[in-house]
């Protein structure tokens, strides 16, 4: 946890992570903002389409084909997991800070 969290009194533990994934979420937006986040996600998408153009090139019907197929498939499955990952923690932050908000009422 970060510094600046260590000096908070929680009311509970469950507090305590409420406000981690909060703030971790808080960080994920920050960083998508940054320069390299923007970077990064835009690599990401850009090899997304840049796969599906190549599997669109593809022969179904070769076991050449087939294979790059899935080489092709695999390729892409990493780079949508960093968006899915940056997407997910973000959401899980807001999850938490509306936990927080409810627990303030």
């Amino acid at each position: 946890m970060s510094e600046d969290l260590q000096n908070i009194e929680f009311i509970s533990p469950q507090e305590r992570e409420y406000f981690a994934r909060a703030h971790l979420g808080e960080e994920a937006i920050q960083f998508l903002n940054s320069n390299i986040g923007k970077y990064l996600h835009g690599c990401a998408k850009q090899e997304v389409d840049t796969l599906r153009d190549a599997l669109e090139e593809c022969n179904p019907d070769s076991i050449f084909g087939r294979r790059k197929i899935r080489r092709l498939q695999r390729k892409a499955e990493v780079a949508r997991y960093f968006m899915q990952w940056c997407a997910e923690v973000i959401n899980d932050g807001e999850f938490a800070f509306q936990q927080l908000k409810n627990d303030e009422e």
